[in-house]
């Protein structure tokens, strides 16, 4: 028993030394292994740390001195300015020199003579809208035209050149005569006798006689003999007063 014993004990011994070594070889292996992974990494480090330190101290290159471009020589900056306005001058082409106003406006046509119908006082003037109380109907009415004083039978003229557009017996306004002047313009002249001296279709002077005075009218019977004279203007009723003038 006690040489088993001391057997077992040698045995233990060899094993345990075995385990040792071999423990102490994977650490030493270890080891090894990692302080050869760190020596390359500090060599790449290092050999990377040197080669920017050589690249900062190296002096820099020389470049091949080259002569500069040189601008050539130009002409005065006045002479340039001359040169461009000469040319400028050159391509614009020649025209002729403008005319006056007085050469170019064409001649306008000369205004048309313009007469009074007759000789007379006013009587009653245009009322332009607004309403006045007829001495006839003793009614508030607008007064379109103007009431001229002339005796029975005088002359009555044509204020302007025209046509004859209408001859009426109106209830009213009595023997009328309407004389179209163009240009919009008419003029009518009411309260005539039956002696006309023109008919429709008719064209007449400034200053054609074209009837007399009569006493036709009878929305104007009250008033003494005179002529109501009625001036238009793109049919609208105008101060005939302000068109004889």
């Amino acid at each position: 028993m006690r040489s088993y014993a001391m057997k077992e004990k040698k045995s233990y011994a060899l094993r345990f030394w075995i385990v040792t070594l071999i423990c102490a070889g994977m650490i030493g292996a270890a080891c090894w292994f990692a302080y050869t992974q760190t020596a390359n990494e500090l060599t790449v480090q290092l050999e990377t740390t040197v080669g920017s330190i050589q690249k900062a101290t190296e002096p820099p290159q020389k470049s091949e001195d080259k002569p500069l471009a040189t601008r050539p020589a130009t002409e005065p900056a006045t002479e340039r300015i001359t040169t461009t306005a000469e040319t400028q001058a050159a391509a614009l082409p020649v025209t002729e020199p403008a005319t006056t106003t007085a050469e170019t406006q064409p001649e306008t046509e000369p205004m048309p003579e313009i007469c009074k119908p007759c000789d007379g006082e006013i009587l009653q003037p245009f009322s332009n809208g607004e309403l006045v109380k007829s001495a006839t109907t003793g009614v508030w009415q607008t007064h379109n035209g103007l009431d001229i004083a002339a005796s029975l039978g005088d002359a009555v003229y044509a204020v302007s050149d025209g046509v004859v557009s209408q001859i009426e017996d109106d209830a009213l306004w009595g023997v009328s005569v309407t004389i179209d002047h163009k240009n919009g313009v008419i003029t009518r002249y009411c309260n005539l006798n039956d002696g006309l001296e023109v008919s429709a279709g008719d064209s007449v002077e400034a200053g054609a006689v074209i009837g007399a005075i009569g006493a036709t009218a009878d929305a104007e019977s009250g008033e003494v003999s005179h002529l109501h004279f009625e001036v238009l203007k793109d049919g609208a009723y105008i101060d005939p007063e302000a068109f004889l003038q």
